[in-house]
């Protein structure tokens, strides 16, 4: 599935792709422009879904991995009304981010993950 979104740190429009995995859901970000790749990310189905009820100030850090077994990588959810903020980004390093309607977001996931 893909959602097109956009990114809070730098305003360049972007596209979330939203894959099933057998170790989990796979986020993928990618600029609209060009198509390039920012980050990619696994994580567990349920851990994702329980976001949406929690809902906390700040957002829910996630623990996952890449899909070609790199360093661990930590994915930040915050739920701001009707949209979502997804940020990506390795231990060490800066991430990347893209922001989708809250909507658009659970729909696609329950396709995926159903």
């Amino acid at each position: 599935m893909r959602i097109y979104g956009i990114s809070q740190s730098s305003g360049v429009e972007r596209r979330l792709h939203i894959e099933k995995a057998a170790e989990g859901v796979v986020l993928i970000i990618a600029d609209h422009d060009g198509n390039v790749e920012r980050a990619r990310i696994t994580v567990p189905p349920d851990s994702l879904m329980a976001t949406f009820m929690q809902r906390a100030p700040g957002g829910i850090t996630l623990e996952g991995r890449s899909p070609s077994n790199e360093p661990k990588k930590l994915l930040n959810v915050e739920v701001r009304r009707n949209e979502v903020l997804l940020r990506v980004q390795a231990e060490s390093a800066a991430g990347s981010d893209v922001a989708v309607g809250l909507d658009d977001f659970q729909d696609a996931l329950e396709k995926v993950i159903g």
